[in-house]
């Protein structure tokens, strides 16, 4: 009887084909698993947010005597919580992603350029059909002795009321924080907007100990889970 013959060269290239079947075929289901990922993640975003950087442009917000500017801080604050909801599944629109206002052109005036502006940043969350409006700003007084933050909403919406108090509640556990309630205000962006909407002053840029702390990232960091983990507690998200 012969014994089968072992030729080595002809194995090797066969297990060598084998393998480079074998990575192919991963690397094809990876692109399909990958795929199939972003595609569930688009179904299951079931709710959409605007998160508004106050102010911009030619309003700065608030200045302090170091030339420190509201609109920058806001701005940062906001895409800070946009990149926070986004695996929670909320889809978010910010009204601005850079130093920008929305005033008309030739329009006079600061009441006409302020109410212009918040205006459109308001169309753009009623054109959008999203479930929450929150508008991040930060707060300043003439004596410098306020510190914390402070949630607000319109007195006649519910929906408004429990956004801002879930909002608030997160905000209060960042360490060092006033133990503020969210509290009812009278501002035009929350007295315009048809749904729920809050205003939320992140703390005190008048405030030179708070001052420092709200340029700082990892603070930033601190307020934006807060806010951000507050906005998913309202629609029942981890």
């Amino acid at each position: 009887m012969r014994r089968p013959v072992v030729i080595p060269g002809k194995n090797i290239k066969g297990m060598a084909v084998l393998i480079v079947l074998t990575v192919m075929t991963g690397l094809i289901l990876s692109v399909f698993y990958q795929a199939s990922a972003a595609v569930v993640s688009q179904l299951n975003t079931k709710y959409s947010v605007v998160i508004d950087a106050g102010h911009g442009g030619y309003d700065p917000g608030a200045i302090t005597k170091q030339g420190v500017y509201e609109k920058e801080i806001n701005l940062e604050m906001a895409k800070r919580v946009q990149e926070l909801l986004k695996p929670c599944g909320i889809n978010v629109i910010l009204t601005r992603d850079e130093d920008e206002d929305y005033v008309p052109e030739g329009a006079q005036g600061r009441h006409t350029k302020k109410q212009a502006d918040l205006n459109y940043r308001i169309s753009m969350a009623t054109q959008a059909k999203v479930d929450a409006f929150i508008s991040l700003h930060l707060n300043a007084t003439v004596t410098g002795l306020n510190s914390g933050a402070e949630t607000f909403y319109h007195f006649k919406s519910n929906e408004g009321k429990i956004l801002a108090e879930t909002i608030q509640q997160e905000l209060v556990k960042v360490p060092g924080m006033n133990r503020r309630i969210a509290k009812p205000g009278d501002f035009y962006i929350i007295n315009k907007s048809p749904m729920p909407t809050v205003i939320v002053e992140l703390g005190y840029l008048s405030n030179p100990k708070e001052q420092k702390k709200l340029q700082e990232s990892w603070y930033q960091d601190q307020l934006a889970h807060a806010v951000a983990k507050g906005i998913a507690n309202y629609f029942g998200l981890p």
